[in-house]
C-alpha cells in the first residue's frame, strides 16, 4: 500500500512517499514503481504557496490512469490561486473517484513564507467502531500550523508507531539540520526499516524538500540501494505549467548523449508539448 511521512519545520517542509502498490485484500504486489507524490508552486511568483502532495489508497482509476498521474493532470494547465485549485481538485475527486466506492487520502503540506499548513482530502471517516467507512463525497480540510509538525499515513503507519520511529522523527522537529539532506536521509531510513517488516511498503522511497528561504535549496531525491531502481519522475507544476515530461525528456536525451556521444535528438513539436501540459478534461 503506502507509507507517507511528512515534516514541517523552520527551514521548510519535507514529504517521503514509498513506491509500492499491493492488492488491499490479498496483499499481492501490483506495482513497485508507482509515483505517489507531486510538488506544486502557485502564483504569485516568489510569494505564492508551495505545496507537497502525497496519496494513499486507490492507485488506479477506472480508465486505467494511475492516481499520481491523475492528480498531476487534474491540477495542471491553469495558473490559478491555491484555493481555486483545491476547489477544482475536490470537484474532480467527487466526479472521478467517488463513484468507484474505494478509499483515497491525499495529504497536503503547504509552505507560504513563514506560514505552514497541513491537511488534505479524503472520502473516509471513522465509524462508531473506530473502523473506516466510505463517505458519499470527499471532504477537504486545511489547518495552519503554529508549531513544527510531523505526520504519518498509509498502511506502514502502524509499524512506524509500534516501533517508535515517529518519536525519532519528532525529536528532530526542533533541530535545524546542517543540510536538508540529513532529514531526508532520516525519513528514508525510517521507510526502509518499516519495509523490512511490512511487505506493503517498498524499501526505497522518494523524499522532497521545499525550502523556506534562500539559506537552503529545494531538493527532490529517490533513495535507492544496490540494484534497486525507480522511474526518473519528479512531477512538478509551476503556476499550472507541467514541467514533469520536459525534465524527464531532457534528462533522457542528456544521458543518451553522454553515453553515445551522438547529438541529442530534437525535442517534440509544440503541438505535442501543448497536448501534454493541458488540464485533464
Amino acid at each position: 500500500m503506502t507509507l507517507l511521512l511528512g515534516m514541517s519545520k523552520a527551514e521548510g517542509i519535507y514529504m517521503s512517499t514509498d513506491y509500492r502498490v499491493t492488492n488491499a485484500r490479498s496483499g499481492t504486489l501490483i506495482d513497485d514503481s508507482a509515483i505517489k507524490f507531486l510538488t506544486v508552486h502557485y502564483p504569485p511568483d516568489g510569494a505564492g504557496p508551495k505545496v507537497l502532495f502525497g496519496y494513499t489508497g486507490v492507485a488506479i482509476l477506472r480508465d486505467g490512469t494511475p492516481t499520481g498521474q491523475w492528480l498531476r493532470e487534474t491540477l495542471r494547465g491553469v495558473s490559478e490561486s491555491f484555493d481555486d485549485s483545491m476547489a477544482h481538485l475536490r470537484e474532480r475527486l467527487d466526479r472521478d473517484v467517488t463513484p468507484m466506492r474505494v478509499g483515497l487520502i491525499i495529504n497536503v503540506l503547504v509552505l507560504q513564507g513563514e506560514r505552514r499548513f497541513a491537511g488534505g482530502f479524503t472520502n473516509l471517516e471513522k465509524s462508531d467502531r473506530s473502523s473506516l467507512k466510505l463517505k458519499k463525497s470527499f471532504s477537504y480540510s486545511l489547518q495552519e500550523l503554529t508549531e513544527p509538525f510531523v505526520f504519518v499515513n498509509g498502511s506502514g503507519g502502524v509499524q512506524v508507531l509500534a516501533d517508535r520511529h515517529l518519536d525519532l522523527v519528532r525529536s528532530q522537529l526542533g533541530v535545524r539540520p546542517r543540510k536538508p539532506m540529513d532529514h531526508m536521509n532520516l525519513l528514508a531510513q525510517v521507510n526502509r526499516r518499516v519495509a523490512a517488516l511490512n511487505q506493503t511498503v517498498s524499501p526505497y522511497c522518494h523524499v522532497a524538500f521545499v525550502n523556506a528561504d534562500d539559506t537552503t535549496s529545494p531538493t527532490s531525491h529517490a533513495f535507492v540501494e544496490g540494484i534497486e531502481s525507480v522511474p526518473f519522475d519528479m512531477p512538478f507544476l509551476l503556476f499550472g505549467l507541467d514541467l514533469s515530461d520536459e525534465f524527464r525528456g531532457l534528462m533522457e536525451r542528456s544521458q543518451e548523449f553522454f553515453k553515445t556521444g551522438k547529438p541529442m535528438p530534437e525535442s517534440d513539436s509544440v503541438e505535442e508539448i501543448n497536448k501534454r501540459i493541458q488540464r485533464r478534461p
